[in-house]
């Protein structure tokens, strides 16, 4: 009898525990919580919870946080000291009226969440750069070149050139290339491969935080460029992306973007769980942020199983330019 009333207790202890933990708030305000240290991502998400079930989280708050499962028990909760110290003054600016700024507080937790496990997931040896490799060439010749062709590659920036299967072809033309990647196993493995010059075409290495090229000058860029990574980019990360290609290049610049186009079928979804991990970017969204960064798009076309790819128009090839004058 004892042993099953211990038992008992035991049960009824760590029951009352998780419960404490997946409803913190209806023990501790989160607001009060969020007022005393504003970089407290959980009592963020305790709001969150919170107003979703009272049913006051907007439409697209509310479809956000289901999909990318914003709460305690989702994946985001592994994050949550990187994404304190990542999103920490938006989330002290969003203090100051915290349930009027939770839409805000949810974009910023997602485009950090998603920024992160991109990264991560493409850390490492990167088996997926080894595998990929051989279908380079015939990309690069069917699908690249007849859009990029007659691009001034005097000064080029990829962004997340991986182990540079596209660097390869781009240093052919290429004066110099600057590239970005948010892992530092993939800058090395570049210089590792082409050094600080390669066949007459000089190689700089910037480690980026995931969502700019703040090491990159001002209209410095003539070509950006970007194939098979920003598929994976969160909408909200790749419209931060545009204006900072909007920055970097020259008048007159020009920037080849590979994105995902399935956010037309699926918007508001996670990445991690759509088909080729795509995110919910799409070909009409690229326009918005374009027009919204001051380029223009002279060139846009829907990719999918011509090109590669395992759905029909799950991908868009953009090109976007940074007007002279």
């Amino acid at each position: 009898m004892r042993h099953a009333i211990s038992l008992l207790k035991a049960t009824l202890v760590g029951a009352h525990r998780s419960l404490r933990r997946e409803y913190r708030y209806l023990f501790v305000d989160p607001i009060e919580q969020i007022r005393r240290n504003a970089r407290d991502v959980g009592a963020w998400l305790d709001l969150v919870d919170r107003e979703r079930r009272a049913g006051r989280l907007p439409e697209r708050a509310a479809a956000l946080v289901t999909s990318h499962t914003i709460s305690r028990l989702g994946v985001v909760s592994y994050y949550l000291d990187e994404i304190s110290r990542l999103a920490g003054s938006a989330l002290e600016d969003a203090a100051v009226d915290p349930v009027d700024s939770l839409p805000l507080v949810v974009d910023e937790i997602i485009r950090w969440k998603t920024v992160i496990q991109c990264r991560d997931a493409h850390a490492g040896q990167g088996g997926y750069f080894t595998a990929a490799e051989p279908f380079m060439a015939w990309q690069w010749e069917n699908v690249i070149w007849p859009i990029v062709d007659g691009s001034d590659f005097s000064v080029v920036l990829e962004l997340a050139p991986g182990h540079g299967r596209n660097t390869e072809l781009l240093r052919r033309h290429a004066g110099e290339i600057h590239l970005v990647d948010v892992n530092q196993s993939c800058l090395d493995a570049c210089k590792a491969r082409f050094g600080d010059q390669a066949g007459g075409c000089r190689l700089f290495y910037h480690l980026t935080d995931g969502t700019g090229l703040r090491s990159v000058a001002d209209t410095s860029i003539t070509f950006g460029y970007s194939w098979d990574s920003m598929v994976h980019f969160d909408k909200l990360v790749v419209r931060g992306y545009i204006f900072e290609f909007a920055r970097v290049l020259k008048p007159g610049g020009r920037a080849f973007l590979h994105m995902s186009n399935y956010g037309a079928t699926k918007p508001d979804s996670d990445w991690a769980s759509n088909p080729g991990t795509r995110s919910d970017m799409s070909a009409a969204l690229l326009k918005q942020y374009a027009q919204e960064a001051g380029l223009t798009v002279p060139f846009q076309r829907l990719s999918g199983c011509k090109d590669g790819w395992g759905l029909d128009d799950l991908d868009c090839l953009s090109v976007i330019e940074r007007p002279v004058g």
